[in-house]
């Protein structure tokens, strides 16, 4: 995907006038604001865009004509569509040795320099009347090809700046923007390539095959028969690629272990499957409703006359429960239960959507599922007839 003329630019990417592009990047600091979200170890900065201002319009024509257009490393698994953590994950199934790193401050390490560099590749004008001479004119191989006028680089200058100008906040690219996900694997296209082919290399050597996955700051290597901690030079080596390019690792989530590994929940080993303590969560909402009903083939029974939703969100939320970064979950009214049970549900048929063959935990999985279906099909009946949202107060 390349941007050769600044027609094209606006016309074809942005989808707008010049008068809105120079709208969006002077309105930039009042339609954006940092939000402060806590983590365990300190705070995320977060820069949500207001919705239906023209800089989020102009992000996503950017995000939709232009950055899903350019090729990733297939090491990248994340912000990709059609893949997912699971495929971060599943790359690495059947190892032996597991070495994870984490890239401290990912999205605040990626400066407004960075991305005019990136950049410059895919952004080339070419006017008409150069592209009309070369086609007439036959070089020698020892001609120099001619040099690009200079109208023509600050055109090339403008429209890189103007991209910049529309993705960054405050000299870096912030989480938060729509563009940002995709930016950040065009950053790390080089660095992917470079580490996989170190790899490479280093196996070569030690002949031992090694294997790297990369999920947004989440990088992880595996080996049949290469121990990463007998061998700890390979990472460093990694952490020095990274330095060399503005990142650096965050040694406190370094992890190496040997026959499996647990990240995010997941653990992998002959297959990729959820740790006890992933699955808790939905076990205890299942438990609220899977202690006053009955299940069917084909609906869900009640033993009692009804099911007190009151009593079942303050359960729930007697429970304590906590997000994967330590913030508590809470369930203030039926949409929101409906809400996670429905996103834990894709979650989990993504997971036995991977190539486990048909093994003894798919179909565990499958029927928390079926339970989870009748679960939000009496849910969605109570919404319909409520009306109100599903509050229940």
């Amino acid at each position: 995907m390349k941007i050769y003329l600044r027609k094209y630019f606006l016309e074809k990417i942005l989808e707008c006038s010049e008068g809105e592009l120079q709208t969006a990047k002077e309105q930039k600091n009042s339609l954006c604001e940092e939000v402060q979200i806590p983590k365990k170890e300190g705070v995320r900065t977060i820069v949500p865009i207001k919705p239906g201002t023209v800089l989020e319009k102009l992000q996503k024509n950017l995000q939709k004509n232009f950055f899903s257009k350019i090729p990733v490393s297939p090491a990248a698994k994340g912000f990709r569509k059609g893949s997912s953590y699971v495929d971060f994950l599943e790359e690495h199934v059947g190892h032996e040795y597991f070495l994870r790193l984490d890239i401290r401050n990912f999205f605040d390490s990626i400066s407004t320099d960075m991305l005019l560099e990136a950049l410059k590749p895919y952004v080339q004008e070419e006017r008409q009347e150069m592209i009309e001479e070369s086609e007439k004119t036959e070089l020698s191989e020892k001609a120099e090809e001619p040099e690009k006028p200079a109208a023509s680089k600050e055109i090339e200058e403008s429209m890189i700046q103007d991209i910049a100008d529309l993705c960054t906040w405050q000299g870096k690219v912030p989480q938060g923007f729509i563009t940002s996900p995709a930016i950040s694997n065009l950053i790390f296209t080089r660095l992917d390539q470079r580490i996989r082919k170190y790899a490479r290399a280093y196996a070569k050597e030690m002949r031992r095959e090694v294997f790297y996955t990369r999920y947004a700051d989440d990088m992880l290597f595996s080996s049949v028969g290469f121990d990463f901690k007998k061998n700890k030079n390979f990472k460093r080596m990694i952490s020095h690629i990274l330095e060399e390019k503005g990142f650096a690792c965050n040694e406190s989530k370094t992890i190496y272990t040997q026959r499996e590994i647990s990240l995010s929940g997941y653990v992998i080993k002959e297959d990729v499957h959820l740790s006890r303590k992933k699955l808790r969560n939905i076990n205890e909402v299942i438990y609220q409703f899977d202690s006053r009903t009955s299940y069917t083939k084909d609906k869900f029974q009640l033993k009692e006359n009804c099911i007190d939703i009151k009593q079942v969100l303050r359960n729930i939320n007697a429970k304590k429960m906590k997000k994967s970064d330590g913030t508590d979950i809470v369930f203030r009214d039926i949409s929101s239960l409906v809400h996670y049970i429905a996103g834990y549900r894709s979650f989990l048929i993504q997971l036995v959507r991977t190539e486990h063959g048909n093994t003894g935990y798919d179909k565990r999985i499958e029927k928390k599922i079926k339970i989870m279906e009748k679960i939000l099909d009496y849910l969605s009946r109570i919404l319909e007839e409520s009306g109100n949202g599903g509050r229940t107060n």
